[in-house]
């Protein structure tokens, strides 16, 4: 009797209890079934929702309608219904090809039918689809494989033992997996770390289900130092309880020893050593790095040599301004008091000017004085020379009367000679007349003799008035020039006075600029001596700044030396056991797990 023919029986009232079950279970699940050549007799709904067929597709047909045609020629396929025939019941998980194509996998168990006598007739599966849950399987055994196939994987027990590693932590280790399977695993750390009260915690909180992070210093077989990045994930059972921890690992020693490299040329650099280059090639990306650090080295031992070089350079120029400023200080000292000095003499010469321009102009008016004096001297000169003139003439005239007058005392003497002549022929009678004609001609010869002695006065006034007219005319002529040169005086004391008004005016001005530039030049010494302290103070700095570039140490190549060797790598120490809750460092796409 076939399983869906005991269903029918059972809706007829036969073994309800049995058929009852029988109806639950081909209500949950889907249900099919094949005689022993694997040919399908009949199918439920479920089965024929699952796969997409309609019943009268499938009756009759073989079972390998619904596996992958590589499959279903194979003989493992031959072999599956070789065992159901002889009456044993398979259990799995299948991938089988619904209407169309698409595959589809279930969870399902092949069951045998047996008969009264214990043979087998006919085979029923019992199928639950579990396409999306394998799908999940599938992914997540994908990403579990990826992990494995970049990272180390150990898993232990809660107590640490362990319980299986993959190849890449064997390799890495240096060690086979039955020299490890059973064992503890401080047997990777430092005895003194296995002994300690963090090593204890470790264990407590992985049994507590909380995961851990760390980088840390694990001992490869033989004793070698090894430095991973680890993640230790407890894994949890259906409850949620711990039940075993796995470990995912990325081996960071070179990553490690190139750290410890840099860190070592950076404390030499710290140092002030700039021949700390490093030659040892670092892993991966931190290559780039490496070689970053030694240009920057590079660099900046050319920079600091050049700013050794002009270091001394500012120093030496510091010190060459310090003692110009010095020596100008001095000069612009004694430049100031100078200026001082010239500033006493140019006011009082600018006093002694206004004097010069004050009698400049008083001999100005006084020239003026004697140019209207001499003008009238002039004046009364050429009045002189007029009377001189008219006296001259005067005298010429009384000349000519004396003239006269002495030939009237000519006449009349001559008359009176006549007349005494006359008398001495008249005789007795003639006697009175001969002694007034001796009268007269005594009184004519006297005329005569003052008429010559007036000439003669009047011939010496004459010419006395004739020097007295030519000097008057030479005195004319000597006022004349002086009058002209008292003009020219005159203009040049103007023209003095000008210029002495003018250059009081100017020496003033000169005095305000020699003040100005007085008080300019102390300013300016105060700003030299500032200049002079800012000078030495740069100079003090320059020689500072050359004590501190001193504390960087060249190679051969700058101060002829021997090259130093490369920086050794500090020591790796003992992790300090920082946990993060983080999984940053858990996977990697690279398919070597050293790198990350």
């Amino acid at each position: 009797m076939g399983f869906f023919s005991m269903l029918g029986k059972g809706r007829r009232g036969a073994d309800d209890d049995s058929a009852g079950k029988l109806d639950a279970i081909s209500r949950s699940q889907a249900v099919i079934e094949f005689d022993l050549d694997g040919k399908v007799i009949t199918a439920n709904q479920n089965f024929l929702s699952t796969m997409g067929y309609q019943l009268s597709e499938i009756a009759g047909q073989h079972h390998r309608m619904f596996v992958d045609p590589a499959e279903a020629a194979s003989p493992a396929y031959a072999q599956f219904w070789q065992e159901l025939a002889a009456g044993r019941f398979i259990s799995a998980q299948f991938k089988r090809i619904a209407k169309h194509g698409r595959e589809v996998w279930i969870q399902a168990t092949y069951n045998p039918i047996l008969d009264e006598q214990g043979k087998p007739k006919g085979v029923i599966k019992l199928a639950t689809e579990a396409t999306g849950q394998k799908q999940a399987d599938v992914d997540a055994a994908g990403k579990l494989a990826a992990v494995s196939r970049c990272q180390a994987v150990i898993e232990f027990n809660l107590d640490g033992t362990i319980l299986d590693a993959n190849e890449n932590f064997l390799s890495a280790m240096g060690y086979r997996l039955d020299e490890v399977r059973g064992r503890h695993h401080r047997m990777f750390v430092e005895p003194e770390y296995a002994a300690s009260q963090e090593y204890r915690d470790l264990w407590a909180t992985l049994a507590r289900g909380e995961f851990q992070t760390m980088e840390c210093k694990r001992l490869a077989k033989g004793g070698k130092e090894i430095w991973i990045q680890a993640t230790y994930n407890p894994i949890l059972d259906a409850n949620g309880r711990p039940e075993k921890v796995i470990k995912f690992a990325m081996d960071i020693t070179s990553h490690k020893v190139a750290i410890s490299q840099l860190d070592g040329a950076l404390q030499q650099l710290a140092n002030g050593d700039l021949r700390a280059t490093i030659d040892i090639a670092f892993p991966g990306d931190l290559e780039a790095l490496r070689q970053a650090f030694n240009r920057s080295i590079e660099q900046f031992r050319s920079l600091v040599l050049q700013i050794q070089t002009s270091t001394g350079e500012v120093e030496n120029a510091a010190k060459e301004i310090a003692t110009g400023t010095s020596d100008l200080a001095q000069r612009t000292e004694q430049a100031a008091l100078n200026l001082e000095k010239t500033a006493a003499s140019t006011e009082q010469m600018s006093v002694t000017v206004r004097q010069n321009a004050e009698s400049a102009s008083n001999a100005n008016q006084l020239a003026d004085d004697a140019n209207r004096t001499a003008g009238h001297g002039g004046e009364v000169v050429d009045r002189a020379m007029s009377a001189m003139g008219g006296i001259e003439e005067s005298a010429q005239k009384i000349t000519d009367i004396i003239g006269v007058i002495d030939e009237i005392a000519f006449q009349t003497n001559l008359l009176a000679l006549n007349a005494s002549v006359e008398a001495a022929r008249a005789g007795e009678a003639g006697k009175g007349f001969a002694v007034v004609a001796q009268e007269v001609r005594q009184l004519a010869q006297r005329s005569a003799q003052a008429a010559s002695d007036i000439k003669i006065l009047i011939q010496d006034s004459n010419g006395q008035v004739k020097d007295g007219v030519q000097l008057v005319n030479q005195a004319g002529d000597a006022l004349g020039g002086i009058v002209n040169s008292i003009d020219k005086v005159a203009a040049i004391v103007s023209e003095i006075s000008s210029a002495s008004q003018e250059q009081a005016s100017g020496v003033q001005e000169i005095n305000s600029s020699v003040a100005s530039m007085d008080e300019m030049t102390q300013q300016n010494a105060a700003l030299v001596e500032e200049s002079t302290a800012a000078a030495r103070a740069l100079s003090e700095q320059a020689s500072r700044l050359s004590e501190l570039i001193a504390f960087f140490k060249l190679d051969n190549r700058h101060h002829g030396g021997h090259r130093p060797q490369p920086a050794k790598p500090a020591a790796l120490t003992k992790p300090t056991g920082t946990r993060k809750p983080s999984m940053a460092a858990e996977t990697s796409s690279d398919d070597s797990w050293e790198e990350f």
